[in-house]
């Protein structure tokens, strides 16, 4: 996950001391979005490559009548389709048609049609609809890009009955106001930019989080390699330990992890059942975001308040870099590597940075070139360079103007818009604080790994 332990406790000791290390509150007063009415050279490497090996035909049996029971369905269903969008079934022959159902990139190696059946087919939790849950998941996986951070607001009928809940925290009965996230802002950016990550790039384990998360057992199995936390294993068992992660079996080489989201999340996915709105995270995004936040944040996090505690970061809310790292190699199975670019002081100004913009954008394009996501961490700052706030986003591609600038394709969880959006390098890249990459690509990089 990175170096080794006494460097994670360096830079942990950096983050408890620096509220700007934890990303995903304060957002920029406006987006610079690029324009595409200019020609381009984009990244097309990863995209041949997987048009090459990705499977549209159904296999005759189990897949034609999951297949045709999912369609038969959704052609039932008498929910309106929105003005310009299309329906849940044309949305579903779409995914064949483009690879992403028949994808079983998955932990378990299921595809997205066999998790999206058992989703329809199967027992869910308590007062969730088995055909809602099946069209979120379809409309994600047709766009990801839908995907948001922002909470739903609570009708005050239900604040109530969480109110007198004797469960409930008692700062929040102290402060009603802790669950008014909507007006507040959310930080989940980290977790919800995660959670794009699988439905862009891993759909079938995407819809398998979906599936095992509304199902009845709440949880996610997930099957992960000791080596994708620290290729010594000592480490990597001392991180399942830091972070309060306890495996339901371990051995040398492997780990089997029971991720369970916090004991609230149940009850923000329920409200969002019952009083979704548009442009707020539906129940699907509640209950992946909040699994990660938890298990990320050493099983702290609270979904009613959007506020956690934990030993690595003194900021209520969001995550450190490295907490992000931790929880972004189990969702992948991949040991990942996050580079912190930026010297903010204890005074939280941004001081200097540790290598060049070009080292940067190099690393950036590495990742992108062999079809990764990056997701990165980014702050703000006034005309002193003093840091005012962090966002984290993901940079899904890169391509140059007429100019021969390099544009960041980009997809925000938090912008209110459901594109994905342009960043001129000369914006972005002095901006960025950490990003997270395989190990592979920047293990190299020891002094800016241990610096």
């Amino acid at each position: 996950m990175i170096g080794s332990i006494n460097n994670f406790n360096q830079i942990v000791r950096t983050n408890s001391a620096s509220k700007n290390h934890s990303v995903g509150m304060i957002k920029p007063v406006s987006n610079p979005i690029v324009s595409n009415n200019f020609s381009t050279t984009s990244n097309v490497s990863f995209q041949a490559n997987y048009q090459a090996n990705i499977r549209t035909t159904l296999l005759a049996g189990d897949e034609i009548q999951m297949y045709n029971n999912l369609i038969n369905v959704l052609s039932k269903d008498i929910s309106p389709v929105a003005t310009g969008d299309i329906s849940s079934q044309q949305k579903l022959a779409e995914l064949l048609r483009n690879g992403k159902l028949l994808n079983n990139s998955s932990n378990d190696n299921t595809t997205t049609l066999k998790n999206l059946h058992d989703m329809l087919t199967q027992p869910r939790v308590k007062g969730f609809d088995s055909v809602k849950l099946v069209k979120q998941a379809i409309d994600t996986l047709y766009k990801p890009s839908i995907i948001t951070q922002t909470f739903g607001d609570i009708p005050n009928e239900v604040k109530s009955l969480i109110l007198n809940n004797p469960e409930v925290s008692q700062d929040i009965k102290n402060n009603p106001e802790l669950l008014d996230v909507k007006n507040n802002g959310s930080g989940t950016c980290p977790a919800a930019s995660l959670e794009f990550h699988l439905a862009n790039k891993r759909p079938a384990e995407f819809a398998r989080w979906a599936n095992e998360l509304t199902s009845p057992k709440m949880s996610v199995t997930q099957k992960l390699k000791m080596s994708s936390l620290s290729k010594n294993y000592m480490d990597a068992v001392w991180f399942l330990n830091a972070f309060e992660t306890r495996p339901s079996y371990l051995d040398f080489q492997n780990a089997v992890l029971e991720l369970k989201p916090d004991k609230n999340a149940y009850t923000r996915a329920h409200i969002q059942n019952g009083y979704y709105d548009k442009g707020e995270r539906n129940v699907l995004d509640v209950l992946i975001q909040s699994t990660l936040m938890q298990n990320a944040s050493q099983q702290s996090y609270d979904s009613l308040s959007d506020i956690r505690a934990g030993k690595f970061n003194s900021n209520p809310q969001g995550l450190s870099s490295d907490e992000k790292t931790f929880i972004e190699s189990i969702v992948t199975n991949e040991e990942k590597l996050s580079i912190v670019y930026q010297n903010i002081d204890d005074n939280q100004y941004l001081t200097s940075y540790k290598c060049d913009f070009a080292k940067i954008e190099n690393h950036i394009k590495q990742a992108i070139d062999i079809g990764e996501d990056v997701i990165i961490g980014y702050v703000f700052t006034d005309n002193s360079n003093k840091v005012t706030g962090g966002h984290e986003i993901t940079i899904v591609d890169y391509k140059q103007d007429k100019n021969g600038e390099t544009i960041f394709v980009c997809n925000d969880t938090d912008d209110n818009n459901d594109e994905l959006i342009e960043y001129k390098a000369s914006y972005l890249l002095p901006k960025i604080h950490h990003a997270g990459y395989p190990a592979h690509l920047v293990e190299h990089e020891t002094a800016l790994l241990n610096a």
